[in-house]
């Protein structure tokens, strides 16, 4: 587990899901995507990902988004109440409240994720 107070961890979480096929969403719904290459030959960010990072800063749309499924604008995410921790089900980074309740974090970002529908009193 490791706090995400840091730009890169967040950098990290971000350039993970981009590379599974998420997209970004702003909070006004508009949808961001990015279809090159994330990482490089060498397992680096490619020079697009990173421009394509710069430019959401530039914008001051950046700390707005979250990625798709997930709940947590990165503003939210970039304080120290984050940490970045790994899923059991799916191993793949999720956020962590640091002040949640003890036990299994929830992943929302799970592949099999299912949001439990309410029962219905008849």
């Amino acid at each position: 587990m490791c706090p995400m107070a840091n730009f890169y961890d967040l950098k990290h979480y971000i350039a993970h899901y981009i590379n599974k096929g998420r997209c970004l969403v702003s909070e006004k719904g508009k949808i961001t995507t990015f279809s090159e290459r994330v990482y490089d030959r060498r397992g680096n960010y490619s020079e697009q990902f990173n421009h394509f990072i710069d430019r959401l800063l530039e914008s001051g749309e950046f700390f707005h988004l979250y990625v798709e499924g997930d709940g947590y604008a990165f503003s939210d995410l970039i304080h120290s109440r984050f940490d970045l921790e790994y899923c059991v089900r799916c191993r793949e980074p999720i956020p962590v409240p640091t002040n949640g309740a003890l036990g299994p974090p929830a992943c929302y970002l799970c592949p099999e994720f299912e949001p439990q529908q309410e029962a219905q009193v008849s």
